[in-house]
């Protein structure tokens, strides 16, 4: 059984799966988005939240690291820690290739 202080711990899992179901929701907003500014306004608001992912799962990771600091070396624990910084990489170039693009309509070359 663990200890009570245990349970007070950030949990990169729980993190994870707080932050990446809105995600995929934004990801098809993005899709179903009907002008390059709506698509650049959806980028935005994705890379806020994505952001805010990053901020989370660092501090959960700062924290793992002074209470435990052996579970570090476990693979899953770095990957769920960085996983963040693929949807701020990908929300910020999107919202970059839409704001140029958000003069031209959908569709045209």
């Amino acid at each position: 059984m663990e200890s009570p202080e245990s349970y007070r711990l950030p949990d990169l899992v729980k993190i994870s799966e707080l932050f990446l179901v809105p995600s995929s929701f934004l990801v098809a907003a993005l899709g179903t988005a009907d002008t390059n500014f709506h698509r650049a306004s959806v980028s935005l608001l994705g890379l806020i939240f994505s952001v805010l992912w990053l901020v989370c799962a660092r501090e959960a990771l700062a924290e793992i690291m002074l209470s435990k600091p052996e579970v570090i070396r476990t693979a899953r624990i770095r990957i769920l820690a960085w996983f963040s910084l693929v949807f701020v990489t990908g929300w910020l170039a999107s919202l970059i290739i839409h704001l140029v693009l958000s003069g031209q309509a959908l569709g045209r070359p």
